[in-house]
């Protein structure tokens, strides 16, 4: 695999996955794939990805107990 297919994958999949900790479980995955793979930089770019798909899209949670 190349960079370019690394980025697609940080860019467009890693904001689909349900939790972060799938971003670290696809990371050692892909470090079988290529010797040079950047596993660091890779979960620091997917986690910023999905960090601002979440906050888009998280729910406003009104938690407030009036006691």
């Amino acid at each position: 695999m190349t960079r370019k297919d690394y980025e697609l994958i940080c860019d467009k999949l890693a904001p689909l996955f349900h939790y972060p900790t799938a971003i670290a479980e696809a990371a050692d995955i892909l470090a079988t794939t290529n010797p040079r793979f950047d596993r660091d930089k890779f979960i620091r770019r997917a986690t910023e990805k999905w960090e601002e798909r979440y906050a888009q899209n998280a729910p406003r949670v009104d938690d407030y107990i009036p006691y």
